[in-house]
């Protein structure tokens, strides 16, 4: 293949294209890229990430650098200045030495622009950056996004399943946002939290005079609002048998009754569901419509709690600790001894429990560096770390030592005769440190 084809392909094809060398540097963009962005390949070519990333810079975030870091694949969400939502799947390219040679990343614009006069571009921007972002580097996540992708171009309903705390919402927002209906409504509807006597009313809506103290005009339903867009049921194994079967007739035929109407209301919404709850269980017991559930599990996609995705739990960290670092105004760090510690959790709040723990850390620690705590019934100091191998594990102590070596000793003929080392292995393995601490630092920002 010509190297003019090859061009050709590269500007044509319909996801973005971001190539990076092994260092961090930007090689080039394609044209799917520039027009999703709206940054050109003659801005970002040659530049590197590590200058690019960062509160008010070019991006938000970048898989390449976790790529970089992780030496494996990663998915990651970010916004751009301007003011674009792109979701970003970073694979790297190995050399015949086990290094990174490129990193291939393949990118979606997840932006939904609704300007109105209530709502302008400036104001649109700070909406994207206040949104949570997806970050994982773990095979069991991105199968579970690479899914969600392959299904969002469909109008399939799909059933999402999960602890709480584990990401259903955000996996929702990421196939809305991903279809041919990101343009449209994403209405979400917590099931719970809605009282049984209100939820049909909320649903579907009512006619004006349909009960005691109704609007006089009526008012639409969430369904109906959502005509053309997507309705997101969380927690569905909470409603109520008589608003199943309401729920089932909109599945089969796309249309309802309003609360004291007589005439159908027809919609084209495409439905998504989400439970913590074993709906299959539920059903064999009576509390959920056996008929409403094959009907809801179309696609399902089982979301896998944190625990069972322990590598993700370094790089989750990092970003909450620089999400309310910034919102707090404050310049905390976590010592890799704290990071080993809450690796180590459990965490049955899932992603939700350990961002309130990172919060609560930077909002109660006296001290700009955080060290290991007996908080959240964590063990002071685990030796092991889930997720990592045992030499990915001695480099991490050894660097410590390395580094508290320096602080204590000064000069590398010191810290060799303290550690029993040749001077050339002191200087050569502190250097390295040094590397990989700065390396992560820039990470960070």
């Amino acid at each position: 293949m010509d190297k003019e084809l090859l061009e050709i392909v590269f500007d044509n094809l319909y996801n973005g294209i971001y190539l990076v060398d092994g260092q961090g540097v930007t090689i080039a963009v394609n044209r799917t890229f520039e027009e999703m962005s709206g940054f050109t390949n003659a801005e970002l070519a040659g530049k590197s990430l590590y200058d690019l990333v960062g509160p008010d810079n070019y991006f938000t975030g970048s898989a390449s650098l976790l790529v970089l870091e992780r030496k494996s694949p990663v998915t990651a969400t970010y916004s751009t200045k301007t003011g674009r939502k792109l979701l970003v799947k970073g694979r790297p390219i190995f050399d015949d030495r086990g290094k990174i040679r490129l990193i291939v990343n393949t990118i979606w614009d997840l932006t939904v622009v609704q300007y109105s006069q209530k709502i302008d571009a400036d104001t649109a921007r700070s909406q994207f950056l206040s949104e949570e972002d997806i970050i994982t580097c773990s095979e069991r996540m991105n199968e579970v996004i690479d899914l969600a992708l392959q299904v969002a171009i469909t109008d399939s309903t799909i059933l999402l399943s999960g602890e709480s705390g584990v990401g259903k919402s955000l996996l929702a927002k990421l196939i809305h946002r991903s279809s041919e209906r990101k343009g449209k409504p994403l209405i979400q509807v917590n099931c719970a939290a809605i009282p049984e006597s209100l939820i049909e009313s909320e649903l579907f809506g009512y006619e004006a005079g349909a009960f005691t103290g109704a609007d006089r005009r009526g008012k639409p339903g969430f369904f109906e609002l959502a005509d053309g867009g997507t309705v997101f049921l969380d927690e569905i194994s909470e409603l109520p048998i008589h608003i199943q079967s309401k729920l089932l007739w909109v599945l089969q035929d796309r249309s309802f009754f309003k609360v004291g109407g007589r005439e159908a209301t027809t919609v084209d919404v495409r439905i998504i569901a989400a439970s913590n709850k074993d709906l299959a269980k539920l059903v064999a017991t009576g509390g959920f419509r056996e008929d409403l559930y094959y009907r809801l599990n179309v696609v399902p996609i089982p979301l896998p709690p944190l625990r069972e995705r322990r590598e993700d739990i370094p790089v989750l960290i990092r970003y909450f600790l620089g999400k309310f670092n910034r919102k707090h105004r404050c310049y905390k760090e976590f010592s890799p001894a704290l990071v080993r510690q809450l690796a180590a959790g459990q965490w049955p709040g899932n992603i939700r429990e350990l961002e309130n723990a990172v919060e609560r850390l930077v909002v109660t620690s006296r001290s700009d560096r955080i060290e290991p705590t007996r908080a959240f019934g964590l063990a002071s100091d685990p030796l092991l770390h889930p997720g990592q191998t045992l030499k990915e594990m001695v480099a991490g102590y050894e660097a410590e030592i390395l580094l508290k070596a320096q602080q204590e000793y000064g000069t590398t003929r010191n810290i060799a005769a303290a550690l029993g080392i040749s001077q050339a292995t002191a200087s050569r393995k502190l250097q390295q440190a040094l590397e990989d601490k700065e390396r992560s630092a820039k990470a960070e920002k």
